[in-house]
């Protein structure tokens, strides 16, 4: 049963996140809930009660940035009836020495995951010392990321893990190395149509609007196919390429392709030298159109000329850039810009922007890449009413900076945020009424993020611009199936989890391979399938 004697009187307690922290008690747990459901404040509870009940211990909350490593140690302070200076932030920030000072007297550390693996490899912090390791965006826990090592390390204590995420993947095979690394026992998984949920829920429509690329454009993408097509038959000679059609190629193929060509090098076979060359000069050629289709001729231009300003060059971008057809490209890039045409779709993003402004919304604007975000940013500025600023990565941006910023966009000082993907991640910014997707992503997990970012409080609005017959579209539906697979995959391991549990709480076999410990009938009942969302998506309130 949970103890909540820390938890601050005035705190308005949900009965669903009340539940999932009960049965978060018994098993190291993923919680799985879209963005402003409340998964931070089904952590909070469960330090509450961890705090209270073994109060030798310390909580450890990471979290992938600074921004939210702030952002949730404010949350706990909010929250938790503990002093505020026993809540504490380690980052990068930090020197070791003020670091290792901090964990002398904190009761709650919330960090970044590079700085907590730093130090607990250096034994200056010792993870027995924790009661509970809470692991936000819990989907980063593969490859190299520090949550990975972390996990291992807390596994081999008593401490409770809990993982947060609002979206894990599609894949049964990711999610489940996700549990593997944290140990995760249990899911405990709840989606906007959910009974218990929906008196919390604010709707967010989903919408997405076609763009037609204009005649301009033609040449230029005709072009770029002809040299690819070229190169991609070149490879299919060599055996390394099943077809030359450049609408039946896509980039996994080329990455298939790639490690094909590496295997064959690996076997001395001389034709993989070539193939590399080839296939290094087909990857940037299909970048090429991509950035025409999707971003504009602004953006093809300064590929273009970044090919040729490279001071080390490969052969594969040597032999492009002595191509006549990539000096051809680039002048009528030039001559089509000074006639002012770039992408339909900013004309769109501009109405858009205008008229919501217009009627008092605040907006946020995603974009792929910065030199995109710094355009549309300096465009939108322009219109009447509208305030835009961007926000970008470390590479660009110091977390400083990115805290100031974002508390500035809180504080209403400018209407617009204009964003590559670090806006995408956990951000609480509770007032933003509609989220643009400036270019459609293939990935279910981003594409939940960024949508999570409106109708924290209230009715919100997800716009995806797309250009029409190109890779845009194609990403768009390739992130819509992912995003249903994901969640008929999450009801299908929830229900294997609970099947090994009670198989090892009653001796009897299981047809599953994921492990646990004991049964929870409350758990159980509360992990429930979630259904395939429509067209019409909900996002959820406080917290």
């Amino acid at each position: 049963m949970l103890d909540l004697r820390l938890l601050k009187q005035n705190v308005q307690q949900r009965d669903y996140q009340l539940l999932a922290a009960a049965s978060a008690l018994q098993h190291n747990t993923l919680v799985v809930m879209p963005t402003a459901l409340g998964k931070t404040f089904v952590a909070a509870l469960m330090a509450a009660h961890y705090l209270a009940t073994q109060p030798s211990k310390k909580i450890l909350f990471l979290a992938p940035t600074k921004p939210l490593v702030d952002q949730q140690a404010q949350r706990m302070r909010d929250v938790l009836d503990v002093p505020a200076d026993s809540v504490v932030c380690v980052t990068g920030d930090v020197s070791p020495t003020e670091r290792e000072a901090l964990y002398q007297n904190a009761k709650i550390i919330a960090g970044t995951p590079q700085t907590v693996e730093h130090d607990v490899l250096a034994r200056k912090l010792v993870l027995s010392d924790f009661s509970l390791v809470v692991f936000d965006e819990a989907h980063r826990a593969v490859g190299e990321y520090a949550y990975v090592f972390l996990g291992e390390m807390t596994r081999a204590t008593p401490a409770r893990i809990l993982g947060l995420t609002a979206s894990p993947s599609s894949q049964k095979e990711k999610i489940q190395l996700i549990c593997d690394n944290l140990g995760i026992q249990h899911l405990e998984i709840k989606h906007e149509s959910d009974p218990s949920v929906s008196a919390y829920s604010q709707p967010v429509k989903l919408d997405f609007l076609f763009v037609d690329l204009p005649e301009e454009f033609r040449t230029l993408q005709n072009l770029l196919r002809q040299m690819t097509s070229e190169t991609l038959s070149e490879l299919k000679e060599l055996g390394f390429a099943e077809s030359a059609d450049t609408s039946k190629v896509n980039k996994r193929d080329l990455l298939s392709m790639r490690a094909k060509i590496t295997a064959a090098l690996a076997q001395k076979n001389v034709a993989g030298y070539k193939a590399a060359s080839l296939n290094a000069r087909v990857m940037n050629l299909s970048h090429a159109l991509d950035l025409l289709e999707s971003q504009g001729v602004d953006a093809l231009h300064s590929f273009l000329a970044g090919l040729k300003e490279r001071k080390t060059q490969s052969k594969a971008i040597a032999g492009l850039v002595a191509d006549f057809r990539i000096t051809k490209l680039s002048i009528q890039c030039d001559e089509l810009l000074s006639r002012g045409v770039v992408h339909p779709k900013i004309e769109k993003l501009k109405r858009l922007v205008g008229d919501s402004v217009a009627r008092g919304k605040t907006l946020i604007v995603f974009a792929h890449f910065r030199d995109t975000a710094q355009r549309l940013s300096e465009e939108l500025s322009r219109l009447p009413g509208v305030n835009a600023r961007m926000l970008v990565g470390r590479a660009g941006m110091s977390q400083k900076k990115q805290k100031a910023l974002l508390d500035d966009f809180r504080a209403k000082a400018f209407n617009v945020l204009v964003c590559t993907s670090v806006g995408e991640e956990g951000l609480d910014i509770e007032a933003v009424d509609t989220v643009i997707f400036y270019e459609a992503v293939p990935s279910e997990i981003r594409a939940i993020q960024r949508r999570g970012r409106a109708g924290r409080v209230r009715a919100g609005n997800a716009i995806v611009l797309l250009a029409k017959n190109t890779k845009d579209e194609a990403f768009f539906w390739i992130s819509r199936r992912k995003e249903r697979q994901m969640h008929e995959t999450l009801g299908e391991l929830s229900r294997e989890m609970s099947r090994n549990r009670h198989a090892q709480a009653t001796g009897t076999p299981s047809s599953s391979s994921s492990g646990g410990s004991s049964p929870d009938a409350k758990s159980d009942s509360s992990s429930s399938s979630p259904t395939s969302p429509g067209s019409g998506q909900k996002g959820l309130g406080e917290f």
